[in-house]
């Protein structure tokens, strides 16, 4: 394994752990200060209809980049820069500032709503620091670590399970926040008689 793709497990196994923790945190803990990010979603589609459609358009555009629509040419290691520390040192920031930034939310807001806003100030500002400024980073100028998508096509070649894993998650996702707050609605079972 080169040092390229190891330092791409690292990065983005670090933003996976980013985004996992409040997620988890909030939904092991019964009254946490913060919703999911599916509740968060799911509060702006109430706010805003259209974000429905929005957020559904991420996900088929990320499953399909996870499948190889789209394929870039790949980066090499001798494509990075030297200075390979800055990426550690711009997610340790970026975490410091979004837990200060966290925290600082939760002392303005309160009551129901105010979950909301701090599940805003949190989940976007990761999505800002931990999603989007290095996809703009790898795609403006090279940097030491592989995208995203190269990771997974990394992983997904050393294990192939990962590839069904990964595009098995974002459908089910997908429906989770196209019909939220599925898996949780009332079903009905229908009669050979009914309509």
């Amino acid at each position: 394994m080169s040092r390229f793709e190891r330092i791409g497990y690292v990065v983005w196994g670090s933003v996976a752990l980013v985004v996992a923790i409040p997620e988890i945190w909030a939904l092991a803990v019964n009254d946490a200060p913060w919703p999911t990010i599916s509740g968060t979603a799911g509060h702006l589609e109430d706010l805003w209809h259209p974000t429905a459609v929005i957020v559904v358009a991420l996900i088929v555009v990320a499953a399909a980049l996870a499948t190889g629509y789209g394929r870039p040419a790949e980066r090499t290691p001798t494509n990075a820069p030297a200075g390979a520390w800055w990426p550690f040192l711009y997610l340790g920031s970026a975490l410091v500032f979004t837990v200060g930034a966290g925290f600082l939310a939760s002392g303005v807001v309160n009551g129901r709503e105010g979950r909301f806003v701090l599940g805003y100030v949190i989940y976007g500002l990761i999505g800002l620091f931990f999603l989007f400024l290095p996809a703009v980073f790898g795609w403006a100028f090279v940097v030491p670590f592989p995208s995203l998508i190269t990771t997974l096509r990394d992983l997904e070649r050393r294990v192939p399970l990962v590839a069904l894993v990964v595009l098995a998650g974002l459908v089910i996702l997908l429906i989770h926040l196209a019909l939220y707050p599925w898996p949780d609605v009332t079903h009905h079972n229908p009669s050979p008689g009914s309509p």
